[in-house]
């Protein structure tokens, strides 16, 4: 069962957010010596006219602070940036988790998973009520013979300074094959 979610008012960002981090193309590849509206438009991607650039300065600080939590080795940390009622979505892996014990879960869980786990967080922009955050999620799954590194883009929704939501957009068949594991893989014990 896929889980799809609709976020009002940020679903052109996520996408414009997914075509930059490269997690999502449509027609022929573009030519790497095309313009960037050039390329767009080969791809049969329309570009928003007046669409600030966005980079690694841009972030806004809570998209900051929550890509630096992913890396701290107090689960806490991330736990902390959300609000008691939060509800956290990883889309690749079809889990959901709630409240802030949801997040520390699903942290620790993941820093048991994954050794060496990043997030370096490249681009992202702000918006009334949320941050849209690109970036390289990296690590090495335990046992697989090689780490991976691919884009992420994650849709934070804001209560106040509080993250009330977030969703993870990032290709799982992607992580497992630069790991050099099967596509069909699971975790031990799963």
């Amino acid at each position: 069962m896929r889980i799809r979610t609709l976020v009002p008012g940020l679903a052109v960002v996520v996408a414009a957010a997914a075509l930059t981090a490269g997690t999502a193309g449509a027609g022929t590849a573009a030519s790497s010596e095309a313009s960037p509206g050039q390329r767009a438009a080969q791809s049969g991607v329309q570009q928003v006219v007046g669409a600030a650039k966005h980079g690694k300065d841009e972030v806004p600080a809570i998209g900051r602070r929550w890509a630096a939590a992913w890396t701290t080795a107090d689960t806490r940390d991330l736990a902390r940036l959300y609000t008691k009622d939060a509800v956290y979505t990883d889309l690749a892996v079809n889990l959901v988790f709630h409240g802030r014990e949801g997040v520390e879960e699903w942290e620790s869980g993941s820093h048991k998973l994954i050794e060496n786990l990043e997030f370096e967080a490249t681009g992202g922009f702000r918006g009334r009520d949320g941050v849209v955050v690109e970036g390289v999620f990296s690590g090495h799954i335990v046992g697989a013979p090689r780490p991976f590194e691919v884009p992420l883009v994650t849709v934070l929704r804001l209560r106040g300074n509080l993250i009330h939501s977030s969703n993870d957009y990032y290709n799982r068949t992607e992580i497992l094959s630069e790991s050099g594991l099967p596509a069909d893989w699971t975790p031990p014990g799963s």
